[in-house]
């Protein structure tokens, strides 16, 4: 019998399947592994300041070393750098942002992540930043299709390359039975997937589409992740992120027409020299009503988890909702009021 089933092999299934492979327990990981999930498109960013108010993220200083220490421990065991600390120059758009900005700095201590502006006279050929702007440090970035791969591989006699169907699940109280494999305990990680899972459709799922461009500057060289209205983060060689869109009507994996006129003119109104667009991609997040993750155990089945709704932050959440989740699971450690799956 194996200890762990999981159900879903983006950001959240992996930093579980990572947690549970240090304790030692055995798992099954089951995903399609066609990296065109919201994990595989997603620009993969922590960032530490976020929204109009130039606010910290919640639980930051404590999120940070977590995800820290656990990319860079998957990547020592992979033997490749996933994770990569950067700054964030966020562009003013217009002077109502500058406004907005002044009265925040002048009313209040700023986040200790906001630092000045570096010197400009580099950028100036590059990037439209007539309003000015404001340095984030430390910022990462997380290579999250390279780790899927690497994670995959190296765990290749571990995963699962199928589409889950849910009814050939058979559930009892000391066993989970798959496929004619046995497992002591299941974990739900299944994303959007999960609307239709009979044991957690009860959650208040709120879908969103997000939509990305993969673009090449053959003449920029940039190592910053720059914001101004879309989000540019470099991806290597002269090639650069674009995003994000988030729209909540039609909820396919296909491109839009109307979301690559809004990245378009996004990188017309950030850049001053042209580019060409390689990709165009799209997939739906898992974000739920409340904006909240949710975490924890099944209000009625004891061997049986999820992880989900991780949103826009999921690369910096998933470490630490990971880690609490399995502490849960082994030691009994209370999972957060706020993301507890019977607040549904």
């Amino acid at each position: 019998m194996v200890d762990f089933l999981i159900v879903g092999g983006g950001i959240a299934g992996i930093n579980v399947a990572w947690q549970l492979h240090q304790r030692g327990s055995g798992f099954h990981l089951i995903d399609t592994c066609k990296y065109n999930s919201a994990t595989s498109i997603a620009a993969g960013l922590i960032n530490p300041v976020t929204g109009r108010k130039f606010s910290t993220q919640w639980n930051i200083d404590e999120l940070i070393p977590l995800a820290e220490k656990t990319y860079t421990e998957i990547g020592h065991f992979l033997h490749t750098d996933f994770l990569f600390k950067k700054s964030i120059f966020k562009i003013h758009k217009n002077e109502s942002v500058v406004e907005d900005w002044l009265k925040i700095k002048s009313a209040q201590p700023v986040s200790a992540y906001i630092n000045p502006f570096p010197d400009s006279t580099s950028y100036a050929k590059y990037l439209d930043f007539r309003f000015g702007a404001i340095g984030v440090y430390p910022a990462f970035h997380l290579n999250m299709v390279l780790m899927q791969q690497q994670f995959y591989a190296a765990f290749s006699n571990c995963i699962l390359q199928e589409q889950l169907v849910y009814d050939t699940l058979k559930i009892e109280p000391h066993a989970i039975y798959y496929k004619g494999n046995s497992y002591r305990n299941i974990i739900f990680c299944d994303g959007v997937a999960a609307q239709k899972n009979p044991w957690f459709n009860f959650i208040s799922f709120k879908p969103a589409k997000g939509e990305c461009l993969i673009i090449e500057v053959p003449n920029m060289q940039l190592h910053e992740i720059i914001m101004k209205g879309v989000i540019l983060v470099p991806i290597g060689q002269n090639t650069y992120w674009v995003g994000a869109t988030n729209t909540w009507n039609d909820l396919t994996n296909e491109p839009t027409q109307a979301a690559f006129e809004e990245l378009d003119n996004g990188l017309k109104a950030l850049l001053k020299i042209p580019y060409h667009v390689v990709a165009h991609k799209a997939a739906v997040r898992p974000t739920i009503k409340d904006r909240t993750p949710v975490v924890g155990r099944h209000p009625e089945i004891e061997n049986m988890f999820t992880l989900n709704g991780l949103g826009t932050k999921g690369t910096s959440l998933a470490p630490y909702y990971a880690k609490q989740l399995v502490e849960h699971i082994f030691n009994g450690t209370p999972i957060n009021q706020e993301v507890r799956v019977n607040r549904f």
